[in-house]
C-alpha cells in the first residue's frame, strides 16, 4: 500500500511554500518618501520626532577622491578654491555606478559625500544610523564628528577597514542639518552606502536597532541548535549521513550570517577584537562551502534524483572559490564573488528540478523538503542579486533558512512517525510470534519431559521383566544344576561338567542382576530417595578395573526428590562411561554435594589425556544427551579440563528448580 498522502496535502504544502516566498520577496506599497534633490532633503513640512525613522534617499553632493571636513564647505582661506563637487549621487548605491566623463567610477577610492536636511526640530535626541557603507567611513553632522566605522584612507595601507552598523546621537539645537560624510574603499568590490541612512528620534532608533539584533541572535541561534540537534542525531545513528549534512549546513549558514550586514554583523558584539577583514573572509566561506554541503543533503536523502557528479563539481568549484577568498585580497575575493552568486542560482534551479521529480515520485518527505527549498532559493537568489546590484532588495535569507528548517523538520517529523508506527506494528507481531514461540517451547519441553519419563518408565519394565523373569529363571537353572551335582554319584564323568555349567549360570545370574540393575536402579541409601550412586561407582569400578572412588556430603536431612537424583545418576553415569571409553584414565573421582536450601552439585573428574585428545575419537552423542539431561532439571553442565590434567564434568542443580520439574 503507497504511504504518500492525498494529493492535496503535497499540493498544499508547496502552495504555502510559494507564498511563504511571495511574502518574503514582495514590498508592501505605501506613500513615497519625501527624496533629497541637488544635495538637499527638505523636511520643513514634516518633523523629524513623528513617526517612523526617516530614510535620507536621494541625491547627495559627490565629491570623489576628496576627503573633506565640514570646514572645507565653511570658513576656506582667502583665495582658496571651492571644493570641486564632483556630482550628484543617488543613495543608497555604490559610488561605481556613477558615471564621470564617461566612465564609471571605480571601486576602489574615496570620495565625501554631503547632505542638508531642512528641518526646523529640536528639543527632541535624534540620531543617525549607518549600514553596510564599504569600506571605512566618517560622519560629521553641522561641524561635530558623530560616528567613525575603521579608518578612512587614500590607499589600501592607510585603510583600516570595518564595515559594521553605527548609530549615531545628532544635535538638538534644531535648524538644519549638514551631513559630511567620508568613505574610502579599498577592500570590497561595492563601494559607497548600500543602505538607507536613517534618521529618527534615538529612543525609537535604538529600541528598532536591538529589535533587530535581538531578531538576528534568535535567527543565529535557531541554526546553532539545529546544527548540534542534527550533528547529535547523526552521532547516535552513524548509518543516516542526511542529518550529518544538514547539521553542518545549519552550521556553514550561521557562519555566514552572524558575520555580514544581513544581521547587522551581530558576531562583532562578541569578537569585537577580530578583524573585520577576516571575518568576512569567513563569513563568505561559509556561504561557498554551504552550496555542496545542501547538494550533498539532498543526494543523501533521494540518490537516484541527485546524481554523483554534479555533486563532485559543486565540490570542485567551492573548493576553488573557498580557497581564492582565503588566499585572494579582498577586493580580487569579492570581484569573484558574482560568478559563484551564477553557479548557486543555477544549482537552485537543478535542485529544485530534482526535488519536484522526487516529490512525483513520492519520495518520503520530498513534499516537505520541496516546500521548504522553494522558500529558500526564492530568498538565496533575491539575496544574491541584491547583493550584485541587479534589484533592489532587502536581505530574507534567515527567513528564508527558518522557513527551510521549518519544513525539515515536517518531514524528520513524519520520518520519525512513520518509523515509529513500524516499530509498534513489528513490536505488536513481535510479542504475538514470541507468545507462540513461547508455547511451542513449553510444549516441546512437556514432550521432552515426556518422552525422558516414557524411557525411564520403559527402563524400569525391562529391569523389572529381566529381575523377575530372566533372573528367576537363570538362577532355577542354576539351582536345579546344583541339585543335579548332588544327585551325581561321585566320579561319574558328568561331575565336572555339571559345575562347570553351574559357575557358567551364576556368571549369567549375576550379569542379569547387573544389566537389571543399570537399567533401573532400585537400590535406595537410608537418607536418599533416589537411584545410589555409590552403588552406581562400585558397579562401574568393578566392571572397569578402574580405581573410582566415590564421596559425598549432604547438608540436607531428608532425600532428594527422584526426579532430580534420576537425571544426576544417568549424567554420571555416561560421564563415567565416558572416561572408562575414551580418556584412558588411572583413576576416578565421583563427588555429590548436596547443599541445605541451596543446589546439589554432581563432580565427575579423571586424571585421563584430557577433552581435547579424548574428543578426536567421540561421536557427541553422550555429550548431547548429558547436556538435554541437564536442561531437564534447569541444571548447569560444564565440561572442562582438570587442574593438573584429565578432565572435569561438573552438573549443578537448584533444588527449587527439581520440585518445580518433577512435580507434573
Amino acid at each position: 500500500m503507497s504511504t504518500r498522502p492525498r494529493a492535496s496535502s503535497p499540493r498544499a504544502t508547496l502552495a504555502c511554500a510559494l507564498l511563504c516566498a511571495l511574502l518574503c520577496c514582495g514590498c508592501v506599497g505605501g506613500e513615497a518618501p519625501p527624496r533629497a534633490s541637488q544635495g538637499v532633503l527638505d523636511l520643513s513640512g514634516r518633523g523629524l520626532v513623528d513617526g517612523e525613522p526617516l530614510r535620507l534617499d536621494g541625491e547627495w553632493e559627490l565629491y570623489w577622491n576628496q576627503l573633506l571636513t565640514p570646514g572645507d564647505f565653511r570658513e576656506r582661506p582667502a583665495g582658496a578654491a571651492a571644493p570641486a563637487l564632483t556630482g550628484y549621487l543617488e543613495l543608497p548605491s555604490a559610488w561605481h555606478s556613477f558615471e564621470l566623463d564617461g566612465k564609471p567610477l571605480p571601486s576602489a577610492g574615496c570620495a565625501t559625500l554631503r547632505l542638508v536636511v531642512q528641518s526646523g526640530a529640536a528639543g527632541r535626541e535624534l540620531a543617525v544610523r549607518l549600514a553596510s557603507v564599504n569600506s571605512a567611513f566618517s560622519l560629521w553632522v553641522n561641524g561635530r564628528l558623530c560616528a567613525q566605522s575603521g579608518v578612512v584612507g587614500r590607499s589600501a595601507e592607510a585603510e583600516v577597514a570595518t564595515p559594521s552598523v553605527l548609530l549615531a546621537p545628532l544635535p538638538a539645537e534644531g535648524g538644519p542639518l549638514e551631513l559630511v560624510l567620508q568613505v574610502s574603499n579599498h577592500s570590497y568590490r561595492e563601494a559607497g552606502v548600500l543602505a538607507p541612512v536613517r534618521v529618527g528620534q534615538r529612543a525609537a532608533m535604538e529600541a528598532a536597532q536591538t529589535r533587530q539584533w535581538c531578531v538576528a541572535l534568535f535567527f543565529v541561534g535557531s541554526l546553532l541548535v539545529m546544527g548540534v540537534y542534527h550533528l547529535a542525531l547523526f552521532w547516535f545513528r552513524r548509518s543516516n549521513r542526511s542529518p550529518l549534512y544538514f547539521g553542518c549546513y545549519c552550521l556553514a549558514w550561521m557562519v555566514n550570517y552572524a558575520q555580514s550586514d544581513s544581521s547587522g554583523w551581530v558576531a562583532r558584539l562578541f569578537l569585537p577584537g577580530v578583524s573585520a577583514t577576516l571575518m568576512d573572509r569567513i563569513s563568505v566561506i561559509g556561504f561557498i562551502v554551504s552550496v555542496p554541503i545542501g547538494f550533498t543533503f539532498f543526494r543523501t536523502l533521494y540518490p537516484r534524483e541527485f546524481p554523483r557528479l554534479p555533486q563532485l563539481a559543486s565540490i570542485a568549484l567551492a573548493a576553488v572559490f573557498a580557497l581564492a577568498t582565503a588566499a585572494l585580497p579582498m577586493m580580487a575575493a569579492s570581484a569573484v564573488l558574482p560568478a559563484y552568486y551564477y553557479v548557486s542560482i543555477g544549482l537552485i534551479l537543478y535542485c529544485l528540478g530534482r526535488l519536484f521529480a522526487a516529490w512525483r515520485r513520492e519520495r518520503e518527505g520530498a513534499a516537505f523538503i520541496l516546500g521548504g527549498f522553494v522558500v529558500l532559493g526564492a530568498v538565496g537568489i533575491n539575496d544574491m542579486l541584491t547583493d550584485m546590484g541587479l534589484i533592489r532588495s532587502v536581505y530574507l535569507i534567515p527567513v528564508g533558512m527558518f522557513v527551510f528548517i521549518l519544513f525539515q523538520a515536517f518531514a524528520l517529523s513524519l520520518r520519525f512517525s512513520r518509523a515509529f508506527a513500524s516499530v509498534e506494528k513489528l513490536s505488536v507481531e513481535l510479542e504475538r510470534k514470541n507468545a507462540a514461540v513461547e508455547r511451542e517451547m513449553a510444549e516441546r519441553t512437556r514432550l521432552e519431559r515426556r518422552i525422558v519419563d516414557i524411557s525411564e518408565e520403559e527402563r524400569r519394565r525391562l529391569s523389572h521383566d529381566l529381575h523377575d523373569g530372566l533372573c528367576q529363571q537363570l538362577t532355577g537353572a542354576r539351582l536345579r544344576c546344583e541339585v543335579l551335582t548332588r544327585k551325581t554319584p561321585e566320579g561319574d564323568a558328568a561331575i565336572p561338567e555339571l559345575r562347570q555349567l553351574a559357575g557358567l549360570l551364576e556368571e549369567s545370574v549375576n550379569q542379569a542382576y547387573d544389566l537389571s540393575s543399570g537399567l533401573w536402579p532400585v537400590e535406595h541409601g537410608p537418607g536418599c530417595s533416589g537411584p545410589s550412586l555409590e552403588e552406581l561407582v562400585r558397579r562401574a569400578a568393578d566392571s572397569s578395573g578402574i580405581a573410582i572412588e566415590f564421596s559425598q556430603q549432604r547438608g540436607c536431612e531428608g532425600g532428594c526428590r527422584e526426579g532430580l537424583v534420576t537425571q544426576l545418576y544417568r549424567i554420571g553415569q555416561e560421564a563415567m562411561a565416558n572416561a572408562v571409553k575414551h580418556a584412558r584414565p588411572g583413576r576416578i573421582q565421583v563427588d555429590f554435594t548436596c547443599r541445605k536450601g541451596g543446589s546439589v552439585t554432581l563432580a565427575v573428574r579423571d586424571d585421563g589425556i584430557g577433552r581435547q585428545a579424548a574428543a578426536r575419537g567421540q561421536g557427541g552423542l553422550g555429550m548431547g544427551i548429558m547436556a538435554h539431561r541437564a536442561r531437564i532439571i534447569g541444571a548447569e553442565l560444564t565440561i572442562e579440563d582438570a587442574p593438573g590434567g584429565g578432565t572435569l564434568v561438573r552438573c549443578t542443580a537448584p533444588c527449587r528448580a527439581a520440585e518445580a520439574g518433577t512435580g507434573e
